[in-house]
């Protein structure tokens, strides 16, 4: 089963790394992606509809934490994987309680 993904994270070579192993392995295809989170990104998300949001905790304009809560707000239906190099632990626990 092939699933479409939305990539969000401020990391360009990341965003194309993540693209390349979802198309590369046949996990499904990329819809969407932003570099940060400024700007109406719930609502670009939603337009898509992806069964998979991969987001980066810490990103300039709204958090991954904030852009998740958001979408739960909306009812959002997909998935949230949060990904970040962060090693606090207090944060790494906030961003789990949200998705």
């Amino acid at each position: 089963m092939n699933y479409s993904f939305y990539v969000i994270d401020d990391d360009l070579a990341c965003r194309r790394i993540l693209a390349q192993i979802i198309e590369g392995e046949g996990l499904g295809e990329v819809v969407g992606e932003l570099p940060d989170g400024r700007g109406d990104v719930v609502a670009k998300i939603m337009y898509k509809l992806p069964d998979v949001v991969l987001i980066d905790l810490l990103m300039p304009g709204k958090d991954g934490i904030e852009i998740a809560e958001r979408l739960k707000e909306r009812d959002f239906s997909g998935k949230i994987v949060m990904i970040s190099q962060v090693e606090n632990k207090d944060m790494v626990a906030q961003a789990l309680k949200k998705i």
